[in-house]
């Protein structure tokens, strides 16, 4: 295998070679271009858990009282981030200790209710081994509740670069263990001792509902450059939006970003294609997309044409979970580009954050969503001393989005979560 697939595809020694051609115009390539790296076919789906449309609600994972002070309240806070589980180094602890720092000194009626993983959770092949040390042990002291979707290295087969396969591995198996349990009471590891619990949700794409958002998770399968889907779940993404509470924040998730400026992946614009295709044929869009995948932070603005007139629908890269290495973004004319950089075509990149590891929280009423980025410089064995890198408000009544935030209605203390967290 040559070296330029190697680390792309299994562990690898070095740093992960461009995909991305040189650009000499005065702007990003925001869409990936040419082969798929790695060339895997597409991975066969698990059996989901039970029959469609695949829907999760808040109430299987909270108490009816704590439901019941967040639809009071009116504000929903949850945290998020993708691509953290990365055996070889501690970045991922670090990140979970930012969120735990975060989720524990909020204001009373701020804490997170959950933490919405965006993918990879384990690399570089979603191994069950691994489980216990990088995603119980990472998350022990994490007071919340974990929902996942998978990402491309959750599904990805073992690469023979990496040593002798494992003949009873299948695509997905350690990510459908530990979210699609059928005993979702059974501790997720003994050997860390940690008290969290097995989760059960519905399929590898499914639909998060409360009563103040919509989170449609999507499933972009194994690719390294472009994500991939079958029929099948295209049309229940479109039955979804169809279905989606027209009064609620409406969020959608999946793996791979339809854009992004980095060097290693840049965005899918199979995604892409997919998403708007779904928009336009049930002409219901999304307030926000949120994405993983690329081991940076990002956030565009794309304005589209809508049933109504023009909308401006944020796009976020929240990758900088933990995977070892950064991606630094491409250089235009021999410099890093100065945010708000427009990219053309109704699309500009707003704000990023390629030098540091951090997470995302989101806070969702009925009239806005109030997204706040944090980061810090990763000290090995260190502290983190998170600071707010980046911060928006969607007006969900407009249809707009600015940079900055506005203060959500605040809401009682949650109570406290039961000893087994999921």
């Amino acid at each position: 295998m040559s070296p330029l697939h190697s680390f792309s595809t299994g562990k690898g020694s070095g740093r992960r070679r461009s995909h991305v051609p040189p650009i000499s115009a005065a702007r990003l390539q925001v869409q990936a271009t040419g082969e798929q790296i790695p060339s895997y076919p597409f991975q066969p789906l698990p059996p989901p858990n039970g029959p469609a449309p695949y829907r999760f609600d808040l109430s299987q994972l909270l108490t009816a009282a704590d439901v019941q002070q967040i639809t009071d309240a009116g504000v929903l806070v949850f945290h998020t981030v993708g691509d953290t589980g990365d055996y070889r180094g501690q970045q991922q602890l670090f990140v979970a200790e930012m969120m735990t720092q975060d989720a524990q000194t909020l204001p009373a009626g701020r804490e997170p209710a959950f933490f919405y993983h965006l993918g990879d959770v384990i690399y570089f092949a979603g191994d069950i081994i691994r489980y216990p040390d990088n995603f119980y042990l990472t998350y022990k002291n994490y007071p919340g509740f974990i929902v996942s979707i998978p990402g491309n290295h959750d599904c990805q087969p073992d690469d023979p670069s990496d040593g002798p396969g494992d003949p009873n591995k299948y695509p997905l198996d350690g990510w459908v263990q530990n979210f699609m349990s059928k005993n979702p009471a059974q501790p997720g590891s003994l050997k860390t001792g940690t008290a969290r619990t097995q989760l059960d949700l519905p399929n590898v794409y499914w639909t998060f509902t409360t009563s103040l958002a919509t989170i449609i998770g999507l499933f972009s399968n194994v690719g390294e450059t472009q994500g991939e889907f079958h029929q099948d779940q295209i049309d229940w993404f479109q039955s979804e939006l169809t279905a989606a509470n027209p009064a609620l924040a409406l969020i959608v998730s999946v793996h791979h970003p339809p854009f992004s400026g980095d060097v290693e992946h840049s965005g899918s614009s199979v995604v892409d294609q997919v998403l708007m295709k779904a928009f336009q044929a049930v002409k219901r869009y999304p307030n926000l997309i949120l994405s993983g995948h690329v081991h940076n932070y990002q956030r565009f603005t794309n304005v589209v044409k809508g049933p109504k007139g023009q909308l401006q629908i944020p796009y976020v890269v929240a990758g900088a979970g933990g995977y070892t290495l950064l991606s630094d973004l491409q250089q235009v004319n021999g410099a890093f580009p100065k945010a708000p950089f427009s990219v053309g075509s109704g699309l500009t990149l707003e704000q990023y954050d390629q030098k540091n590891f951090g997470f995302l929280r989101l806070e969702v009423s009925k009239t806005q969503i109030v997204g706040i980025y944090q980061s810090a410089p990763y000290v090995a064995g260190g502290t983190p001393a998170a600071t707010v890198v980046d911060s928006f408000t969607v007006d969900l009544i407009k249809n707009t989005v600015v940079t900055g935030t506005a203060a959500a209605t605040s809401r009682p203390k949650l109570k406290s979560k039961p000893k087994n967290k999921r």
